[in-house]
């Protein structure tokens, strides 16, 4: 007489505790893919704040104050604005399809073209600063912009975006500078420590991920 097997299905226990694992994975894998996903974006900024600071560097006079005066450019879809001033009076427009440029821009848009829902410009988060004689002789602070005269002058530049999906928060704000500088960010906290920065390194002074 054939033997007749009998198939168990799961009990209500077991497919509880394979859920409550599920969960937990997901507590562990989410927060960690968003961070991966910043820091993608991130270089964004990075690699453009390096590439204008070596086109400044490459300048013996002090250049108008004017972020294209060295041929800056971002590629369109940039999800942050750049600031060679604190108050951006003239802009890039990035809202369609071509470019529009007003005179001698200070600020360079987001692309709300491609990011309909951001604002056009950021407000960068500064960090506590002191720079090295030659920045602190010319007046360098924590305001983008130029200083110094054509014979010796700094210069400091912000991008500041979104990269968690929340406009409303504070800015992802990252800057480099001509000077070397002792830089504290606005947040994370360091608990007063400052970093170490050398001239042409960004520096993240706002972390849109870790900050709201």
């Amino acid at each position: 007489m054939a033997t007749r097997h009998q198939h168990r299905g799961f009990t209500l226990i077991e497919l509880m505790i394979v859920v409550a694992i599920i969960g937990i994975l997901a507590s562990i894998a989410v927060p960690s893919f968003m961070r991966l996903q910043a820091r993608a974006r991130q270089s964004e900024v990075s690699t453009n704040l390096k590439s204008l600071f070596t086109s400044m560097r490459t300048l013996q006079r002090k250049p108008p104050l004017d972020i294209h005066s060295t041929g800056f450019a971002p590629e369109r879809g940039n999800r942050y604005s750049y600031h060679l001033a604190d108050t951006c009076n003239t802009k890039e427009e990035r809202s369609a399809v071509d470019v529009v440029l007003n005179g001698a821009v200070q600020c360079v848009s987001v692309d709300t073209f491609r990011f309909t829902g951001f604002p056009e410009t950021f407000e960068p988060v500064p960090p506590g600063a002191t720079w090295d004689s030659k920045g602190t002789n010319n007046g360098l602070t924590t305001t983008a912009g130029l200083f110094g005269d054509d014979q010796s002058w700094s210069f400091l530049v912000y991008g500041a975006g979104d990269v968690d999906n929340n406009t409303d928060d504070s800015a992802d704000t990252w800057l480099i500078s001509s000077s070397d500088g002792d830089l504290t960010a606005a947040c994370p906290t360091t608990g007063g420590v400052a970093d170490h920065i050398a001239a042409g390194e960004p520096y993240n002074s706002n972390n849109d991920v870790d900050c709201n």
